[in-house]
């Protein structure tokens, strides 16, 4: 069994994804954004409010066509040598509340982490004029895979904090919030059935790592100086732990120069580590994110 490394950089392009009003006000929803007060981010949660304009929440790209579809190209490893170790997305220009992108995904780097490799998959998603909408990028740990030298220099982008965090953020998931999550496109029985729980070790289905790097995302941009002012414009973390429907989370923020640093915990165990997430750019007083031409 080996990684298709003579696949580095080819490009694969899917078909278009399409989404709706309502498939971005489910995602909205799905991250715990009517929550806890329904008139908090109404912008993301409604189409029709007096003097409201609908927005799409920035992380909403995750969901679209950003697993780069089959992964035969990837290598002839089993599934179930697959991990989700962390997920990063920058945002070049926002996304109307309907559209349409094209998923154009290549292997962007392989390298050894201990005793498993990691394969990072990049997704451009471009909209029908060829503006590039949002970038994407999965890093999967392929269990007992070695021998494909160090990490590319400069990756990352996380320094240990010296300092307590400058804001701690508690929010709650629902028992049902893996099933609401779900409908955003990622069927995977792993978070809905208790029989395939049970089988790969778990007491019962777990949250789906995306929705709690989206519910990172919310604390971040209700609560980090910059972001909260800006916008996102950038945000990446590694998978730690699962979380169970159910469980409490702690967002622990660090203000930066470009944004912040940040955790998350469940229960005291950090599930989401070395988080880094950058505001939008701001030039001549002005946000430099567009409103995506999708049609």
């Amino acid at each position: 069994m080996a990684i298709f490394t003579e696949n580095i950089g080819k490009v694969t392009v899917g078909e278009p994804v399409t989404w709706d009003s309502d498939a971005a006000l489910l995602y909205a929803l799905s991250i715990g954004a009517g929550r806890p007060d329904a008139a908090e981010g109404i912008e993301y949660t409604t189409e029709n409010s007096f003097g409201v304009r609908q927005k799409v929440f920035p992380t909403f790209p995750v969901v679209l066509g950003g697993s780069g579809g089959s992964m035969d190209h990837l290598g002839d490893f089993k599934l179930h040598q697959i991990l989700h170790g962390g997920q990063s997305l920058v945002l070049h220009r926002q996304l109307a509340p309907q559209g349409s992108l094209t998923p154009r995904s290549y292997i962007s780097a392989v390298y050894d982490q201990g005793k498993n490799a990691i394969i990072e998959l990049t997704t451009d998603l471009v909209d029908p004029e060829d503006q590039l909408v949002a970038t994407t990028v999965i890093s999967m740990i392929i269990r007992d895979e070695t021998g494909y030298g160090p990490r590319p220099e400069g990756a990352g982008g996380w320094t240990d904090p010296a300092t307590e965090p400058d804001a701690v953020i508690t929010q709650a998931t629902s028992v049902d919030q893996a099933l609401l999550y779900r409908l955003n496109g990622d069927r995977n029985p792993l978070h809905s059935d208790p029989v395939m729980a049970s089988k790969v070790g778990f007491p019962r289905p777990v949250l789906h790592g995306l929705c709690t790097y989206g519910m990172a995302a919310l604390a971040l941009v209700r609560n980090s100086r910059l972001l909260a002012e800006r916008g996102l414009g950038s945000i990446n973390a590694r998978f730690a732990a699962p979380v169970f429907p159910g469980q409490m989370l702690e967002t622990r923020i660090w203000n930066t120069s470009d944004g912040a640093l940040f955790q998350v915990l469940a229960d005291g165990k950090i599930v989401l580590d070395r988080g880094v997430a950058t505001a939008a750019v701001v030039a001549e007083g002005s946000v430099e994110l567009k409103d995506a031409a999708v049609k």
